[in-house]
């Protein structure tokens, strides 16, 4: 009977340090499950963040990007027009060369033509160039500003 005693008591400490193994397991397994329902949700809200400040960033670089378009077509109107003046231009003087009535006259007419023209072309160029630098500066002011909103990290706090 002292070997079924032995055997017995043996077998009580087995299903006790089982009991209490499982109690181990139930206690690492309630911390993991909490850690990842920490981190699930970390992440969720992260998520979320980056989404908004996605959406933010998306937002103002239509702004820009409209602005260009807005500044494209401005500039094609501005060629369209330089266009028509330059050949309405070109036709008056035509006009006055057909009544002219000595060469020099003529020749004071053409040269007349060429300095108008070269002025008002070079004036032209000029205000396009600094439309197109405006528009630029703008557009590349504006991607900036609405990337360091959207992603304000690395910023020192106000």
């Amino acid at each position: 009977m002292t070997k079924t005693t032995k055997k017995t008591e043996e077998a009580v400490k087995i299903e006790d340090a089982a009991s209490a193994a499982s109690k181990v397991t139930t206690k690492v397994a309630e911390g993991t499950r909490e850690f990842v329902r920490r981190s699930a949700a970390t992440a969720k809200e992260r998520t979320d963040d980056f989404y908004e400040t996605t959406n933010k960033f998306n937002s103002g670089l239509e702004s820009a990007l409209t602005r260009v378009a807005g500044g494209y077509v401005s500039i094609l109107g501005g060629i369209a027009a330089a266009t028509h003046e330059n050949v309405t231009h070109a036709l008056t003087t035509v006009e006055k060369l057909a009544n002219a009535e000595s060469v020099s006259e003529a020749v004071r007419i053409q040269s007349d033509y060429v300095r108008e023209s070269t002025s008002a072309n070079i004036g032209r160029a000029r205000d396009a160039a600094e439309i197109v630098r405006d528009m630029a500066g703008e557009s590349v002011n504006m991607v900036r500003e609405n990337a360091m909103k959207a992603w304000p990290y690395g910023q020192k706090a106000a």
